[in-house]
């Protein structure tokens, strides 16, 4: 893109879990790019447009949120693209390496899995705490000798299913109900070369317990893997395992209610409060 007047606002200091949380409410306003980033342990959120933006609506979408500041400047003839790459550094997660699509000349680590994934409107870069859990669970419990089908629920840049692919996924299927993550994850597959190995679709009302899969991920919120828990359990096979994500590690209502549905925890996976659980279908 070429340069033009970008409009800029910070939002400030959050939390680290209100900072994430933060983003994805403001995805949804349909500015051009939002993101965070930590300075002296403090946590802000960037916003980029290409029209003025109205602090009204922030304050309004963020009005359960607590934050200090909220300033906004306009910035003469940006190239807005590489401002919005500029915090979105490389990140390793176990053997993988994830990195933007400016880094794409660089040279990948050796013994690293690279996956390219544009910083952009669907959520899942590898920075939240909950998609870097996921990434080393499913490196961790992923058998591809064993595991011939999977499920990724509410898959965003489809990040988790290009992980998989990588690590020996052969049928993998994504999906969200959001039709922007769908474009998203669409075009990631092709720009990481797993295509042929990832069906995407946009999920309405848990089509996907329509088969079962022998390896299931879903990164997404507390409330709704609750709501959708018995649909989840349907749709993993026997002997199959579960990686849940997407809530905080004071919340132990995701446990409970997998637990109450017959499933046994394998593992649990806590970074920076925020909790990743790994259950198994035991075969009755």
């Amino acid at each position: 893109m070429t340069e033009e007047i970008i409009y800029q606002c910070i939002i400030g200091e959050f939390g680290i879990k209100d900072a994430f949380d933060a983003i994805d409410v403001l995805f949804n306003l349909g500015y051009m790019s939002v993101s965070c980033a930590e300075k002296n342990k403090r946590w802000f959120v960037e916003i980029l447009n290409d029209t003025p933006i109205s602090e009204t609506s922030i304050k309004a979408a963020l009005k359960h949120f607590k934050y200090s500041t909220l300033k906004q400047k306009k910035l003469e003839n940006v190239d807005w693209l590489k401002k919005c790459f500029e915090n979105f550094k490389p990140i390793t997660v176990g053997s993988f390496y994830i990195y933007g699509p400016h880094l794409r000349k660089n040279a990948i680590p050796v013994n690293k899995m690279p996956i390219e994934i544009a910083a952009a409107t669907a959520f899942g870069t590898g920075e939240h705490p909950t998609t870097h859990n996921c990434l080393r669970a499913c490196e961790t419990f992923f058998d591809y000798r064993k595991h011939k089908t999977a499920l990724d629920i509410g898959c965003g840049s489809c990040i988790l299913s290009i992980a998989l692919a990588k690590l020996g996924a052969r049928d993998v299927t994504a999906c969200d109900n959001d039709p922007e993550a769908v474009r998203v994850s669409l075009e990631n597959v092709v720009i990481n070369k797993v295509a042929h190995r990832i069906s995407i679709f946009q999920n309405e009302a848990c089509e996907f317990a329509n088969k079962t899969y022998d390896f299931v991920v879903a990164n997404i919120l507390a409330e709704p893997l609750i709501s959708i828990s018995e649909c989840v359990v349907k749709s993993l096979a026997d002997n199959g395992i579960l990686v849940l994500s997407g809530f905080t590690s004071d919340d132990n209502s995701v446990l409970q209610k997998y637990l109450s549905l017959g499933l046994t925890l394998k593992y649990r996976y806590d970074l920076k409060d925020w909790t990743t659980l790994v259950f198994e279908k035991k075969s009755i």
